[in-house]
This record gives C-alpha cells, structure tokens and sequence, in this order.
C-alpha cells in the first residue's frame, strides 16, 4: 500500500512528536520505521502511538482491526543506516536544537538514496539552516505537524531557500492522504505561520496578566468563551470581513499601539520557569496540576478536541450536501 507515492518511512525520534507522526504513517498505510538512539526510547514511543490509538477506538474513529494493522507496519529501531534503507521519505522529530537537527541531516544526506525526500517537523527553526548542512538541500523541507499529531489537523509544509517544488508538492500530497489540512509556507521565517499567530496571542495574554487586567483563569476564559470558538470556523481575515473591515481599520488605529511590543519572555514566565514550575510536565503551572490533574487535563483536552472535529465536519459536511442540492434544484 502506498501514500501519495510513499510507501515506506523512517521517523527519527520516537518522542511525542515523532510517535504521533508515525502513528499518522502507519494508519494511512505506509511502513514506518520509528528511529530513536536506544530500543528502550523507541518502545516508549511505540506504547505513545498505542495509547492514541486507543482513544482514537474508544471515540469511535477507529476501528480495531485498522489499529492492529497499523501497529503491525511500524517497527522500532536504533539503526539509523538500516532504518534509511530504501525508504521515500524521512521525518526528523528530535528535539528543538539546530546544531542537533543539522548533525542529523547531514547522516541523513549521506545515508539516504539521492531521491529520498528529508523532511523536518521543527515548529519554527530555520529549515534553510538546516537543509545548509546536505548537500542535497533541495530534497529538504519542513513538515510540521501539530500536537496532538493524531487530532489536529494542520500541516506546515515549509519551503526552505532551495526546497524544490516537486518536494514541496509531494509532501502536500502526502499530508492531503493523511487527511490533513496542510498549507504552504513559501518564506521560511521563524515559527512559521501557526506558531507565530499562537506567540502573538500568547504575547498579548502574558501582558494583561503581568499589567493585573485579568487573570489567567479570566483570560483564558476571554479566549475560549469568545474568539477561540469562532476561530475554529473562520479565520482572522474571515473574521474581518465579517465584522466589516471599515469597523477594524477603526479599531486597528487606536488598538494597535496599545498592544504588547516586548521582544521576550515577560518577566511573569520568566519567573515560573526559573522556579520549575514548567506547566502540565511539572505539575504546576500557570495551574496546578498535582494529584493527577495533568493526565486528566490531557485526556479531557483530545477528547473535547475530538468533539470539536466532530462537529465542524457535521457543518462542513451539512453546507455541501445544501449545496449541492441547490446546484441539483
């Protein structure tokens, strides 16, 4: 079995990222080899893809035939050089640190066949700088997959200074068999698209706290209760037509320079993380996630995540079939 032209897939990293991606693989078809540098670390991923895959049953998105023969086309390795062997594509998903990334890609171009396609699923790291480290850079490309990989369903296919385009399609493709709704990021710029609207937000919100506007519970609240359900429909652009984009030029020109410019980290995350207090990893956070708050956090979030998806395909699904009948009327 074959996805948009790949069959078989080496995934280098078996943490969060990396297990979800090749679960993704694995699902829609293709062999993947999970690549981590010890047996134990990759086993470890093995039992993260499982565990998605279960709740992925358990809501009804799965079946557990289709689960078991996912399970049975991944296979856990710490040979690097076996594992790209003969494989179309690689996904690196190691941690966030460039000079690693490019150490990585630079075996990478020297194990893998010249027509194998070396994607990154960094979140916002140069994907030119590190394609600089082969000597193949047009084969390389970001392929950034969203957390949790197996819900959300955003894809960054990040064109590098030298990405080819049949590189740049062949992954859209690929994330378009995923089932995915990927989109082209054609300059590489930090954080990408999705990640620099997340930090624009982020940036604002970790203000109001520090200013003492609002709490994090209230802020949080301002988000979820009020533009974060519209956003999950239509867009910022979208949402600007709609209110009428007389009415938010208005509001642009005396808003605009009251909004946060600061260029790092305020001095409030500044002093949770020097303190360890490192959110949902640490048990405490902005929240306290103690006594089991932070897998309970977790599985509450997917699972109204999946509600979530359920019902934007519903209406999705609902305006073509009235659609559709129009064009029939």
């Amino acid at each position: 079995m074959s996805t948009a032209g790949i069959s078989t897939v080496a995934v280098v990293g078996a943490g969060t990222m990396g297990a979800g991606i090749a679960g993704e693989l694995a699902r829609a078809g293709c062999v993947v080899r999970l690549v981590d540098t010890t047996r134990e670390e990759g086993e470890r991923g093995l039992e993260r893809l499982q565990a998605a895959q279960v709740a992925l049953v358990g809501w009804g998105q799965l079946s557990p035939s289709r689960a078991d023969e996912a399970l049975s086309r991944v296979h856990v390795t710490c040979e690097l050089g076996r594992a790209c062997a003969g494989v179309e594509l690689v996904v690196e998903s190691i941690h966030e640190d460039l000079e690693s990334k490019r150490a990585l890609f630079l075996q990478l171009d020297r194990l893998c066949a010249s027509a194998t396609i070396l994607a990154t699923n960094t979140s916002g790291l140069s994907v030119s700088d590190i394609a600089a480290a082969t000597r193949t850079p047009e084969r390389v490309a970001g392929l950034h997959f969203w957390n949790p990989p197996h819900l959300i369903p955003l894809v960054e296919v990040v064109k590098g200074a030298r990405t080819s385009e049949p590189t740049l399609q062949t992954l859209h493709n690929l994330a378009l068999a995923l089932g995915k709704r990927p989109i082209v990021v054609r300059r590489d710029i930090p954080g990408f698209v999705g990640n620099r609207l997340q930090f624009a937000v982020l940036r604002e919100a970790l203000h109001l706290l520090s200013e003492g506007v609002a709490s994090a519970e209230e802020i949080d609240a301002a988000m979820t209760a009020g533009p974060g359900l519209r956003y999950a429909l239509i867009g910022p652009f979208q949402t600007a037509d709609l209110g009428g984009l007389d009415v938010f030029k208005a509001i642009a020109d005396y808003l605009f320079a009251e909004l946060s410019t600061s260029t790092r980290a305020q001095e409030v995350l500044r002093r949770k993380v020097a303190g360890g207090e490192l959110g949902v990893k640490s048990g405490m956070g902005f929240y306290d996630y103690s006594g089991g708050g932070a897998g309970s956090m977790v599985e509450t979030t997917e699972r109204r995540l999946m509600a979530l998806l359920e019902t934007v395909a519903r209406g999705a699904s609902t305006r073509e079939d009235r659609k559709q009948g129009g064009e029939d009327g």
